[in-house]
């Protein structure tokens, strides 16, 4: 077809009414449009249709024109169907369109379905841009120049050191800082950023304030906690910082959260947190805080955990109202360029799962960022969803300093090497346009003149206030082992625990309830009321009713947790007969004035798990519970539990109270599921960072939860939970165990044998195992079962009485998991220095499975470690 051709539409429209797939799917769609009911455009007005379909083939494909490389290297690709000729136009007819879509900014929303949101941006790619004033344009000048100048000078003074700069990606400090001021424009007043350590120093310094001092004394190496505080810390462009700033008159406290190498995680982890003080903030809270996540391009395309944090953006629980990310697009991810690295066009495409709008913008185009970042911001606003920003750009230096890129893309580094920095370019463009620049030239020289007393005052500089315990955290302290194992009373009047069980059981009058459910209200009712057969589930519907009606609001998410995996727990309860449901722990929460969040997670660990760590930083007071279908599916979130939930406070002084309950024991079913792998758990146990539990009592699980609440300190809390004792008749408490003066028992001895020729240790589900085959044996005067209920801390003082009460019974050590996937290889010096004497070990032999797959090889295994143990 040729330029001008009148028939050209015709022919297209004969060819996508031939085959509706020979034409692409959005001309195809707009095609289906404009034709519809036969009604095809007369050749007198193929003219006007043809704008029409070219108009939309730019919107929906025009940012594959758009010119974003900053260094020339990458030119657009051909798109057939952004050339007029393709609808019988003159050239010269898309010059509108490819000047709003074929720009420094890619306008990528053509995946978006919602008529509103697509009409929105398309009225902002084609109508008055946003621009900046010129008292902003010399105020982006002065932010670039100062980034410029304290790169150049660390650099300088501090040669060979990782700070893994900004240069060639300048433009990003110009990306933030707008968003940030046009969402305060709209509202926010608490910014939460995560994300990568390229150009960590020069957003701290310039962005967030951080005092240079500090921040030189960080890069010096000196330590960034008071001396005294027991911890391990962080090399220096991990670490994070919040502070105030004044923005458009108002005060607004900025935060750049601290974060491991997994630079992906603590993106979610910080979403985490920006829900909980959107809670505490209350109606307004999503407009109130911003969750800003930053990224660089190859993490952003290959981590899946990205996948993971968009597919929750959505989900009630973690809406926070809209995030936006901003990306630094390298072009280049360490050595590896983007067609080795990923599969799809753009970086960004993981984010068009949820139909979140995607601008890439010319990292080295200021005005163009600007308008990005402002879009950005208003989206958030107006709608409350996801957007990105793409900003690309390149890395002047190596993935770091000592780093040399040249050997691996020479090409790309001569092109880099020819490119004056980004403030410069900026600088002549404004003085071109007649603009006075000398207040940004003296910023620099300030800044430089700063730097260089910095590094004066850094020598002696000491940190005195780590800032640990301030705001909602205030009254809190940090704990070690010793305070960790003192006994704290959670009981509760027995009236009081009858009232709860009343509440529990009492669905609303008018619901039709399946006849199943109505039978377990009704047995857990009777449990409570006769004060005997509580059963686990009871006593954790206890546990977190009496802590709502107490005032702790809950949190309490996990996959099929509300049912329960095992059919076991039944918080919501279903109306049969109309499309409702009632959540049982609701009328506590009334009581006690505060929220119940009681949900179904998606199927996904691992950002779940960052998720509900994050929220635990910013509320102490609430209960956060964490619930995995199997144990071993903390395998998937493996990352954010070694590198978060076991160090943060070791790391970044963050205490946080997280609840996670892992379903374990060797039941039968075979190698999946069996494990949530205690061994891992105890080889990360040090420094009172973790509890770790495995509980055999209903009652004692109930004190567990309240205790977790109860102290003046928050430490996470790992949870061994049962499967088969769930329904085990043995498995149950008397209401008087929930009653006054009880608590958590760490260590529950056996009160039956008084002098007895044989201690057996154990843990969890194989207690019950082992006093029923004692039972048949007649062996209860001769064996005495003790049980460790808290596997760390150790309860020490309790071991020492119980091993001085038996000074000539030999002990033993009885596990049901593998000896290479158990407690004995991490207890046994420990339990044996505390006993002054050897400790024997009864159960299974190391392998490379948690469990057999065949029931007659397993049901032959349990017997063999019961008779090592008892015979």
């Amino acid at each position: 077809m040729g330029a001008g051709d009148p028939g050209a539409l015709d022919a297209l429209y004969r060819k996508f009414l031939d085959d509706p797939h020979s034409v692409p799917r959005d001309m195809a769609r707009r095609l289906a449009q404009l034709f519809e009911a036969g009604d095809a455009l007369a050749p007198s007005s193929a003219a006007g249709g043809g704008l029409a379909l070219l108009a939309e083939a730019w919107r929906h494909r025009g940012h594959l024109a758009a010119r974003l490389d900053p260094l020339g290297l990458t030119e657009p690709a051909a798109v057939p169907e952004l050339d007029p000729a393709a609808y019988g136009l003159p050239l010269g007819a898309e010059a509108e369109l490819r000047a709003a879509y074929g720009g420094p900014i890619g306008w990528d929303f053509g995946h978006i379905h919602d008529g509103e949101k697509r009409a929105w941006l398309q009225a902002q790619a084609e109508g008055a841009a946003a621009t900046p004033s010129d008292e902003q344009r010399l105020a982006l000048l002065g932010l670039l120049a100062r980034g410029h100048a304290l790169e150049e000078i660390l650099q300088g003074r501090l040669p060979g050191a990782k700070m893994f700069g900004l240069a060639g990606g300048d433009g990003f400090l110009a990306v933030v800082e707008s968003v940030i001021r046009e969402s305060v424009r709209q509202g926010a007043e608490e910014v939460l950023m995560g994300g990568m350590h390229r150009g960590r120093f020069t957003l701290l310094a310039t962005i967030l304030e951080k005092p240079l001092v500090s921040l030189v004394a960080d890069l010096l190496g000196k330590p960034a906690l008071p001396a005294g505080i027991e911890a391990s810390s962080d090399v220096p462009y991990h670490l994070g910082y919040s502070g105030e700033r004044m923005i458009e008159g108002k005060r607004v406290w900025l935060s750049a959260s601290p974060h491991p190498s997994h630079l992906q995680l603590v993106g979610v982890v910080t979403q985490g947190r920006s829900r909980g003080k959107q809670i505490l903030r209350g109606a307004d809270g999503k407009r109130q805080v911003l969750p800003l996540l930053l990224h660089t391009d190859a993490s952003f395309a290959g981590q899946g955990i990205v996948a993971e944090l968009f597919q929750l953006s959505k989900l009630p629980p973690y809406d926070l109202g809209g995030t936006i990310h901003v990306i630094i697009n390298n072009q280049l991810g360490f050595t590896t360029m983007p067609e080795e690295g990923r599969s799809a066009r753009y970086c960004t495409d993981i984010a068009k799962l949820v139909e979140a709008p995607v601008l890439h913008v010319n990292g080295d185009d200021v005005e163009a960022l600007f308008r990005a970042a402002t879009v950005a911001a208003q989206w958030r606003a107006r709608f409350g969803s996801d957007i990105v920003i793409d900003i690309v750009c390149y890395r002047r230096l190596g993935h770091n300093e000592i780093d040399e890129p040249r050997f691996t893309q020479p090409q790309m580094y001569k092109a880099i090497d020819a490119r004056p920095p980004l403030a410069t370019l900026y600088r002549e463009e404004l003085t071109g346009r007649g603009l006075d620049v000398a207040a940004a030239d003296a910023e620099t020289e300030t800044l430089r003149q700063a730097i260089k007393d910095a590094f004066e005052t850094a020598k002696g500089y000491e940190v005195n206030d780590p800032g640990w315990f301030r705001g909602v955290w205030q009254g809190y302290r940090s704990a070690g082992e010793a305070e960790m194992r003192e006994f704290v009373e959670t009981g509760l009047a027995l009236d009081e625990l009858r009232a709860i069980g009343q509440s529990l059981t009492a669905p609303p009058a008018d619901y039709a309830l399946d006849r199943k459910v109505a039978r377990f209200l009704d047995q857990r009712r009777e449990s409570i009321e006769t004060g005997a057969g509580i059963d686990w589930a009871t006593g954790e519907a206890m546990g977190f009713a009496s802590l709502l009606a107490e005032g702790f609001p809950l949190r309490f998410g996990g996959q099929d947790s509300m049912r329960g995996a095992f059919t076991q727990r039944h918080l919501f309860v279903h109306d049969s007969e109309n499309p409702r449901r009632h959540c049982v722990l609701d009328p506590l929460a009334m009581q006690g004035g505060v929220a119940c969040e009681a949900f179904n997670t998606p199927l996904i660990e691992h950002a779940v798990l960052a998720y509900e760590y994050g929220h635990t930083l910013a509320d102490p007071r609430r209960l956060i519970v964490w619930e995995a279908q199997f144990g071993d599916f903390l395998n998937v979130a493996q990352p954010v539990f070694d590198q978060f939930v076991v160090c943060g406070e070791d790391r970044w002084l963050r205490s946080s109270g997280l609840v996670l309950l892992l379903p374990h024991g060797l039941d039968g079913g075979g190698p999946d599921h069996s494990t949530a792998h205690p061994d891992r758990l105890l080889g990360l146990c040090a420094r009172g960072n973790i509890q770790l539990a495995n509980i055999s009592t209903p009652a004692n699980f109930f004190h567990l939860l309240r205790r977790q609440m109860k102290r003046d300190f928050r430490t996470p809390l790992v949870v061994l939970t049962p499967k088969a004792l769930l329904r085990t008749k043995a498995c149950v408490s008397t209401l008087a165990e929930f009653g006054p003066g009880t608590g958590f028992r760490a260590l529950i001895p056996d009160e039956g044998a008084k002098k007895p020729e044989k201690l057996i240790l154990c843990t969890g589900k194989i207690y019950y195992e082992l006093a029923a085959e004692r039972a048949a044996r007649g062996l209860e005067e001769k064996v005495a079962l003790a049980r460790l209920e808290q596997l760390y801390p150790l309860p020490e003082a309790e071991l020492k009485a119980l091993f001085a009460a038996h000074p000539k019974a030999e002990l033993v050590w009885c596990q049901e998991e593998p000896a290479n996937m158990g407690y004995f290889t991490h207890l046994d010096r420990t339990l044996e220095k505390l006993a002054g004497r050897t400790l024997r070990y009864a159960g299974r032999s190391a392998v490379p499975t948690p469990a057999v797959g065949v029931k007659y090889w397993h049901e032959a295994e349990r017997k063999a470690v019961l008779e090592a143990a008892l015979g």
